[in-house]
């Protein structure tokens, strides 16, 4: 196999059972991404189970599909997937899903049981909801939100119907979900855990990870983010991570569809690109000089805003973006002054640490090439000084 994605693996690799090709972090983001689709009127109770084929078998497999910004792609994957023996037949159990508006919760995750034992625990990430990311948003300034909360009880009850070490790991936010899970588990639910793969998830506010449950686990997550990630780095602290390159730039960048898979793994890169570097330790910093009743404010005034638009989900704005963000500016037009003023006033703050991000990135450029140049005119002269010597010496 070339360069490809996630398809791609699975097209080349789906006929390898985990005896003949063991589970990797290519398998883990393909887990991550079904994750995403909606079992909701196939496994309709916990308990139900099904396995990949005969979801695809079902009259209800179209509803897997309802977000139509990933349709056509997830249709790719779930084919592939059908096709081999890799993920045919792999049992889903225990599917749960809750969108609650007034408790700003959204939290999926659904259990993996392929055909050796082998168990993968696959959390997912941000749905097309506004919920799910006003809780994304609620990170900043609470631990535990509810979806971290739901992922703990999650993996605790999982875990008394098997006795197999498990595998966890989600995409975005669920990645996140998945280390935090892993970390506030019974302890010997933990000890049974193998890895846990956080796929471009954000990190966690400031204080979490300084802990001893952080280090119990830390040697096995596997944190990795795109060149350009801008969820991934969110919050980043403690966690060791890889980077990985991927097709297109900025944001596309987050989508797993991608992620460039060479044969096995992930292609990988040497470092987060220096643009988007910048980017993420301007916005971490504004983050890190807010107090926590600070960023609840900006938050909260920032969803009003978007809520502004008459979008109940990402899907509709999509589908009518000047609309939606013309609606959006006239609810900032027409908000309370105290609380304009204080939007504002943050925003500003961004403004401003960006500014000063940049400049002393630019400093640091600077004397890196004054550096360079520096030991380029040294090693010229030392070179001139020689031959000269030589030179003198054949003229005397």
């Amino acid at each position: 196999m070339g360069m490809g994605n996630i398809t791609d693996y699975v097209t080349e690799y789906g006929d390898r059972t985990l005896d003949e090709l063991p589970f990797n972090e290519v398998d883990s983001l393909v887990l991550s991404q079904f994750a995403y689709l909606k079992f909701d009127k196939l496994l309709k109770t916990p308990d139900h189970s099904m396995t990949v084929r005969e979801i695809k078998d079902s009259p209800e497999y179209d509803s897997l599909f309802t977000d139509t910004r990933f349709e056509k792609v997830n249709r790719g994957l779930m084919e592939a997937m059908v096709s081999g023996r890799r993920f045919s037949n792999v049992r889903l159990f225990e599917y749960v899903n809750i969108v609650d508006a007034q408790w700003e919760i959204q939290f999926s995750a659904v259990t993996c049981i392929f055909e050796n034992g082998f168990v993968y625990v696959a959390y997912r990430g941000t749905d097309e909801t506004l919920t799910g990311w006003k809780e994304d948003f609620n990170m900043a300034f609470i631990t535990p939100v509810p979806a971290q909360t739901k992922a703990v009880q999650y993996l605790n009850m999982v875990s008394s119907k098997t006795r197999s070490e498990m595998t966890l790991g989600g995409h975005s936010k669920g990645g996140n979900l998945a280390v935090y899970a892993a970390m506030k588990c019974k302890s010997d639910v933990r000890e049974r855990i193998r890895l846990i793969y956080s796929h471009d998830g954000p990190g966690f506010a400031e204080g979490v990870l300084d802990s001893d449950e952080f280090t119990m686990i830390k040697d096995r997550i596997r944190k990795s983010v795109p060149r350009s990630s801008i969820v991934g780095m969110a919050l980043q602290t403690q966690e060791r991570y890889e980077v990985i390159r991927c097709r297109h730039f900025g944001l596309l960048q987050h989508d797993p569809f991608n992620w460039i898979v060479d044969g096995t793994e992930f292609k990988k890169a040497d470092s987060i690109h220096r643009h988007t570097y910048v980017g993420n330790e301007s916005v971490n910093r504004w983050v890190g000089n807010m107090d926590y009743e600070k960023r609840q404010e900006f938050v909260e005034l920032l969803y009003e805003i978007v809520s502004g638009s008459g979008a109940s989900d990402l899907n509709e704005f999509v589908a009518d973006p000047v609309g939606m963000s013309r609606r959006m500016i006239n609810t900032l037009e027409t908000m309370d002054e105290k609380d304009r003023s204080i939007f504002k006033e943050i925003v500003g703050e961004l403004s401003s640490s960006i500014n000063a991000t940049v400049r002393e990135y630019l400093a640091e450029q600077i004397e890196e090439e004054k550096e360079k140049y520096s030991k380029i005119f040294e090693a010229g002269s030392d070179k001139l000084n020689r031959y000269l010597d030589k030179l003198i010496e054949k003229l005397s």
